[in-house]
């Protein structure tokens, strides 16, 4: 048999697994809406502990700690303040992301060189703690079992 002179089309209907999908998956926004806090108050506390997931930040240098107290830092410990302040919380249906909207936070969360070449080392201050984790999985069962997705 053969299919020379007809013409073929192919039908593409993978948009409609897609949206049946979407419409089967959980709606978690409210379960994000209500993590923020919880969130934002964990960040807050790392940075007051002053401590990383893997422990205490690597101490300042005691040059650094002198100008410090002489008052000349002041503007720096002012910046610095701001980190655990200046998050940026957003969610979408299936993600909650928190960063800093502070342009040079990423030198302190990772290490690296700032500034006039100075070393700073990483002190991470973003991280979910496993409180956090803990609050945010009760948060989202119980969104869930309210949408009918619980057992």
């Amino acid at each position: 048999m053969s299919f020379d002179g007809f013409i073929g089309a192919r039908l593409n209907l993978s948009f409609l697994d897609r949206a049946k999908a979407a419409w089967n998956a959980p709606d978690l926004r409210p379960a994000w809406k209500e993590a923020r806090k919880p969130a934002r108050a964990d960040q807050r506390e790392h940075a007051k502990e002053e401590e990383g997931p893997d422990g205490p930040w690597i101490p300042r240098r005691s040059r650094t700690r002198a100008r410090s107290k002489s008052g000349r830092r002041r503007r720096a410990r002012k910046l610095l303040g701001r980190l655990p302040r200046a998050l940026q919380i957003k969610h979408d249906k299936r993600r909650l992301l928190i960063r800093s909207r502070v342009r040079w936070s990423g030198v302190h969360q990772e290490g690296g060189v700032a500034g006039r070449g100075a070393q700073i080392p990483a002190r991470t201050f973003l991280w979910p703690s496993d409180e956090l984790l803990g609050k945010v999985a009760e948060i989202v069962a119980r969104v869930l079992a309210k949408q009918g997705f619980g057992g």
